[in-house]
């Protein structure tokens, strides 16, 4: 199916471009009046009601826009007005997004052509594509419809152009971005159709590309968590966060300094997002195949002084399948968390620092719950697994869609599962505790240092304690630590009994303690670490610790109560069991639960 010509100009350059016109004698001061009637009374754009009203034609407009641009016109209405080799210097998805043709290349100086003066913005993103001179030139509307028709596989195109749909052009067609470069699903095993697979030589083979995907395929295979691209005055350098701690990458900068703009525009085409805009945040994502599982990548860009600071997150689809038995919960732990969610009602929060893994612990609750005869719902900003069977909303407040407008609708969607990426404000919360008190188990995230202290945090936002009291069924708090490595595990003998104390152990626990650290190996790049696990504390919302925030008890007041619960602990006495078993050392216990 053929696209329909688009007359895409901005109210100003339309305004412009008719005054142009006028004063050109293209079209009459009478008609341009009436066109400006009928345009405001229609949601048509003045210039298409101009053609539509049969004022002028394409030819003239296009002569207009090269008058008022100081452009040539050009027209491509033969296969041999177009140099596939030009064409092939620039991704398809980015030509269709942008409505910007690269016509042919001379001597370094690649022609591309415009329909409409918006797309001269994007000029400079072309030049740091193909590192090439770019002169823009104008075509008609019906043109550029044409051209876009034959990429995207269309059969049917308009009369003006009916010779403009050389089966060549179609070979250049591939997948939307957002998707994996193919030189990098090669490399991870992904499987292509010979059709479907682009020759973009130009593109495929440049240096900028193979860093790219270099850097992505090293970071899924190191099983990194963050890519951090980083522009300074004078350097530029590559980190990779690794089991919750950064690690410089140097192989990477020569590469990287030589092309830093070109790598964050291939990182934006790769994301779908904008890449003439460089002054403002972006947010995108695209997906890469792994020879057994797809892995998610979520994009953020960031301008600074000295270039866009590019910050990529590896999601590994398979953590979603993560069960709470799998977890690194102590028996009594898992045991207190699954009465709480096996409940028909109640909230659930999960609380503690960005990066501690409560997401993961989320999804793991949901993938207990999930079974076909209950709906859940959840609204996350963003979503960062996709579960089969679970309905997923993502936030976006832009356009008013928070997690509390997303709570109210879910009431009127019949569920038994309400889960909320994040309670931020009391009017989510009143909302998240009104719902656990009408017949739904609500799950949720609240920032805080540990247990108890959510309790508190809930009643500094100025919610009821009755309400507290009566909703609130368990909190889960964790953080993560990185383990000692296994292959150059020893034990540390600079620690002093002062310091055995100031983590918490006794005198006599000191005297026949024996902790355990990492020399540093091969196997674990000399960090001493591999892999990260869980410590936790789960505390179930008893009839005493009710009753205490009935009473408005300070926080050590109900970490008390809590304390005579059997089979809780707090973080710190998880921590300290894993360091006497070895799994974590006494630097990593001072780093997450001291600090």
């Amino acid at each position: 199916m053929a696209q329909r010509a688009d007359f895409r100009i901005k109210k100003d350059a339309a305004k412009h471009l008719s005054s142009f016109l006028v004063t050109n004698g293209l079209i009459t001061a009478e008609q341009l009046d009436q066109a400006v009637t009928a345009s405001n009374e229609s949601d048509r754009g003045l210039i298409e009601t101009i053609l539509e009203f049969g004022f002028t034609v394409e030819d003239d407009i296009a002569s207009g826009i090269g008058g008022m641009y100081g452009l040539e016109v050009a027209r491509l209405q033969r296969e041999e007005d177009i140099n596939v080799s030009a064409l092939k210097l620039i991704p398809t998805s980015f030509i269709e997004q942008n409505r910007i043709i690269p016509f042919d290349e001379i001597e370094g100086t690649l022609k591309v052509a415009i329909s409409e003066p918006n797309s001269l913005n994007t000029v400079p993103g072309v030049r740091t594509i193909t590192n090439k001179k770019v002169v823009p030139y104008v075509i008609t509307f019906s043109d550029m419809a044409a051209i876009l028709d034959s990429l995207a596989g269309g059969s049917e195109l308009p009369s003006s152009a009916a010779s403009a749909a050389p089966a060549k052009l179609k070979a250049v067609q591939r997948k939307k971005t957002g998707s994996v470069s193919p030189s990098l699903a090669r490399r991870l095993g992904e499987k292509k159709e010979k059709e479907n697979d682009p020759k973009d030589e130009a593109v495929l083979s440049s240096e900028v590309v193979t860093l790219v995907d270099q850097v992505i395929h090293d970071a899924i295979k190191a099983n990194v968590s963050d890519i951090h691209i980083e522009p300074y005055k004078t350097s530029s350098r590559i980190r990779f966060r690794k089991d919750g701690v950064l690690q410089d990458k140097p192989d990477y900068s020569k590469t990287l300094g030589e092309n830093y703009a070109a790598v964050t525009t291939r990182i934006k085409i790769m994301s779908s997002l904008d890449i003439a805009e460089r002054r403002l945040p972006q947010d995108g994502s695209f997906s890469v195949q792994d020879t057994s599982k797809e892995i998610d990548l979520r994009v953020s860009i960031l301008p600074t002084a000295f270039g866009e600071r590019v910050v990529m997150r590896l999601l590994d689809g398979s953590s979603a399948n993560l069960t709470l038995e799998k977890m690194g919960l102590t028996e009594a732990d898992e045991a207190t968390l699954k009465i709480a969610v096996d409940a028909p009602q109640g909230l659930v929060l999960v609380t503690g620092p960005t990066g501690s893994g409560k997401s993961t612990t989320l999804y793991s609750v949901l993938g207990r719950l999930n079974q076909v005869g209950v709906n859940i719902l959840t609204a996350e900003d963003p979503v960062e697994y996709n579960m089969e069977g679970i309905g997923q909303v993502l936030v976006k407040e832009e356009i008013g869609l928070t997690f509390s407008s997303a709570l109210r609708s879910f009431l009127r969607q019949d569920p038994e599962v309400i889960m909320v990426g994040e309670i931020r404000d009391q009017e989510t919360a009143n909302i998240a505790i009104k719902a656990a008190l009408t017949g739904h188990m609500v799950l949720s995230t609240l920032h805080t240092n540990d247990s108890v202290s959510t309790i508190t945090r809930l009643l500094n936002m100025d919610i009821p304690g009755y309400l507290i009291s009566s909703s609130l069924a368990a909190i889960v708090a964790q953080r993560l630590a990185r383990k000692v490595c296994d292959d150059c595990r020893t034990i540390d003998e600079n620690i002093s009994t002062d310091q055995y104390l100031t983590m918490g152990y006794t005198v006599e626990e000191a005297s026949r303690s024996k902790l355990y650290v990492g020399a540093g190996c091969q196997a674990c790049n000399n960090t001493g670490c591999s892999g990260r696990r869980g410590i936790y504390e789960v505390l179930s919302i008893t009839d005493g610790l009710r009753e205490g925030i009935l009473k408005g008890m300070t926080t050590l007041e109900l970490l008390a109560i809590a304390k005579e619960q059997d089979g809780f602990h707090t973080m710190q006495d998880m921590g300290r069991s894993l360091m006497m078993q070895g799994e974590i050392s006494a630097g990593e216990f001072r780093r997450v639960l001291l600090m």
